[in-house]
């Protein structure tokens, strides 16, 4: 069952990596677009399997997961990571970039998740 899910999850990202019938030349579209850096890609490698650890984790909630992959469809993980990255230079010394679920957080926010604040917290039955 877990292969099915990579497999169908990999068949998403090559269809994503396909290009779709470019207006501009490659020459064009090479000029606007510089390599990225090595530390880019791995950074972008990390956000990565950030995100796609969480995606197959059952502790990660569904609204969290949602707003990873509606993200990862709108956006480049090259984008992703980059704003995680200047979420992390602005708050130096909070957030631990080897800590996978500080990073989670720090990505799932940039992504736009907002957990719900406020949310009555059910109360224990009363004991009799």
């Amino acid at each position: 069952m877990r292969s099915g899910r990579i497999s169908a999850l990999a068949a998403i990202f090559a269809i994503g990596a396909t290009s779709v019938a470019p207006i501009a030349s490659a020459d064009a579209q090479a000029t606007t677009r510089a390599a990225p850096t090595k530390a880019q890609l791995d950074s972008a490698a990390y956000t990565l399997r950030i995100v796609m650890t969480a995606l197959q984790s059952s502790e990660v909630e569904q609204p969290v997961k949602n707003a990873l992959f509606d993200c990862l469809y709108s956006n480049s993980i090259g984008e992703i990571s980059a704003e995680a990255d200047k979420v992390i230079a602005a708050n130096a010394g909070k957030v631990d970039r080897k800590d996978a679920s500080q990073m989670l957080a720090v990505v799932a926010g940039t992504c736009g998740y907002r957990p719900a604040v406020g949310k009555p917290v059910a109360k224990p039955a009363p004991k009799r």
